[in-house]
């Protein structure tokens, strides 16, 4: 999920020899780089863009349609990704992030075939409470929205990464057990461990932003972020978790149209206001033009 230290996680692989990012793609949000690759960026968007599911709408949180994959605009999006892709992963040890692809995994699994390349997860977490606030205050979003988008895209992921092996990355482990966590991410890569000095130059404590007054998250996000936590020592997630997540998905659908329903009238609501406020407008300056 956004805003769970990926950006602090992508640029330790790449200080352990990952190719991460050609720039780090600094930030007033990320001060020491995003490490995105914006063409991978691109196209996943594209991918939310085709089904009305932008970032920046309400309507992102809604699930994308059964067999989205397979629409001709996603099929588009999977060949340039696999074109742009191929020389690339040829190339040596290469890694992306983009937490989007939480969401994408079936897309990612099709490229990842076509590819013949043997992807290796990690999975970064963070407090819900932490997250809902931090998205909140940077798009000013409605606290309950960015609370349902940690809890979509964490279960997506777990969905989609089924049995597969993960290396769970909690935030807070890189301030309270810098080494730990940087050891365990390099085994899990299969490389080697940037030097102590080195740690502590990558992690600035100082941003950190963390609220201890955050309203703590709703209870079933704080079960999914200890269950998530939990699952860390073992390097999978337990079947009946993965179970869990895929019932979601199901809810998802089956919410569907009542969720579409509400973002139409909160559509149509926000183009009333305009055209009042454009009414408005037009009326103060007939007044003015009166009194003139």
């Amino acid at each position: 999920m956004h805003r769970s230290g990926t950006s602090l996680c992508a640029n330790m692989l790449h200080a352990m020899g990952i190719d991460m990012a050609d720039v780090p793609g600094a930030s007033p949000e990320n001060a020491r780089g995003h490490w995105e690759r914006p063409h991978i960026n691109d196209l996943n968007d594209r991918v939310f863009a085709a089904f009305g599911r932008g970032w920046t709408r309400s309507a992102h949180v809604l699930a994308l349609p059964p067999g989205w994959q397979n629409d001709p605009r996603v099929i588009a999006v999977r060949r340039d990704l696999i074109a742009w892709l191929r020389p690339r992963v040829a190339s040596g040890c290469f890694g992306f992030k983009d937490p989007r692809t939480a969401r994408l995994l079936p897309l990612w699994r099709d490229i990842f075939a076509a590819l013949r390349a043997q992807p290796r997860f990690v999975f970064c977490v963070r407090d819900p409470a932490q997250v809902a606030r931090s998205i909140t205050a940077r798009d000013r979003t409605e606290r309950a929205e960015s609370e349902y988008r940690w809890l979509i895209y964490n279960a997506d992921a777990i969905a989609g990464l089924a049995d597969d092996p993960v290396c769970i990355i909690p935030y807070e482990d890189w301030f309270t057990r810098p080494e730990d966590t940087a050891q365990r991410l390099a085994a899990f890569a299969g490389v080697a461990a940037p030097a102590p000095d080195a740690l502590r130059a990558l992690i600035d404590p100082a941003l950190r932003h963390d609220a201890a007054s955050s309203a703590p998250a709703g209870p079933l996000l704080r079960r999914l972020h200890r269950l998530i936590l939990h699952a860390a020592p073992a390097g999978h997630f337990h079947p009946d978790l993965q179970a869990l997540c895929a019932t979601l998905e199901d809810f998802k659908q089956q919410m569907q149209p009542l969720l579409v329903d509400m973002e139409v009238l909160r559509a149509s609501v926000a183009d009333q206001n305009r055209v009042i406020g454009d009414l408005t407008t037009a009326l103060r300056a007939a007044r003015r033009l009166v009194a003139s």
